[in-house]
């Protein structure tokens, strides 16, 4: 191999070599830009369950139960309560949806949300007592201890 072919594989060594830092970089920077891409997706979901009436009791259901799980109220007195349902529809149990089912001589009260969605709902309460609601979409019904709450009138 004459020297001018032997200089030439040097240099184009030489040049792979000069570049490996640079794809290094490029490298680092594309992951931080999909972990980035990922931590702004979760924070604008979280973000997302402000809600969206400030007044009204802000109830939050999972597959962990409804937070809170008591409410007080006063017979003859609105109830307006915000549900909110942070979980995803990736659920294997039901997709995600839930539900609030009150079924009392007060009221009769049956809303089902969708998964990362929340529902602005009301009732009256006319009667003193204890009542029971529950989550009636996937969760085991009034079977279910961590799906379901009482109503607390006085």
């Amino acid at each position: 191999m004459s020297k001018s072919k032997k200089l030439k594989k040097i240099m184009l060594k030489e040049k792979q070599t000069k570049k490996l830092p640079y794809m290094s970089i490029l490298f680092v920077v594309i992951i931080i830009a999909i972990f980035s891409s990922a931590a702004y997706i979760v924070m604008s979901r979280t973000v997302s369950q402000e809600p969206l009436d400030k007044d009204a009791i802000k109830m939050t259901i999972t597959m962990s139960g409804f937070q809170p799980n008591v409410i007080r109220a006063k017979a003859g007195e609105l109830v307006t309560i915000n549900l909110i349902n942070p979980d995803s529809s990736m659920h294997t149990d039901g997709g995600g949806v839930h539900s609030f089912k009150l079924t009392s001589g007060l009221a009769n009260v049956n809303v089902t949300l969708q998964p990362e969605s929340q529902k602005v709902f009301s009732f009256t309460p006319t009667q003193p007592g204890e009542y029971q609601w529950y989550c009636d979409s996937c969760c085991g019904g009034k079977e279910n201890p961590s799906m379901v709450g009482t109503l607390i009138v006085a």
